[in-house]
């Protein structure tokens, strides 16, 4: 079953949430290199999915929206997908947002597009995995804060002292 993202871009506060083009590329490349706090081998994953994405209309995998201002400059995008074997499940693989947007709701704009496209596909629960290190914490207040829950811990997972942190909204 394919994920159609938003048939009709939403405007929320002057910010557009639509679906990703091959033009938006660039700009994507740029959120994710200056994220600041993601790994090199996690900068080259997001891309490739990215890529994955933009190169291939047919793939099941990945849907990206993007959040664009009045003048077209994309603020910040949100990537996620089915999640195989289940039953209504997704994974939200990254949501990133320029540095100078932060907590201006921008992520939570994006959250409700794919939440949007998501409850019209009958989805059930949108999976969140993230790191224990403290670079991250901004995200897992972003993820309480948007109604997930901390579902799971995996000690010592992607390295020794950086648990796995598995977050979960049910709709």
């Amino acid at each position: 079953m394919r994920i159609s993202a938003i048939k009709t871009p939403r405007i929320a506060d002057g910010m557009l949430i639509r679906k990703v083009q091959g033009a938006d590329r660039p700009s994507i490349v740029d959120l994710i290199e200056a994220a600041g706090n993601l790994t090199g081998e996690e900068r080259s994953c997001a891309a490739e999915l990215l890529d994955m994405y933009l190169n291939d209309p047919l793939q099941k995998d990945y849907s990206f929206l993007a959040a664009s201002d009045t003048t077209g400059r994309v603020a910040g995008y949100i990537c996620y997908g089915p999640t195989p074997l289940t039953d209504g499940v997704y994974d939200m693989y990254w949501i990133v947002v320029d540095a100078g947007q932060r907590r201006s709701g921008v992520g939570e704009r994006l959250l409700a597009g794919a939440e949007e496209v998501l409850r019209g596909q009958s989805a059930r629960m949108l999976a969140a995995e993230t790191s224990g290190l403290a670079s991250y914490e901004p995200a897992r207040r972003f993820y309480a804060k948007n109604g997930f829950t901390e579902e799971a811990r995996i000690k010592d997972f992607y390295k020794p002292g950086d648990d796995k942190i598995i977050y979960v909204k049910r709709f």
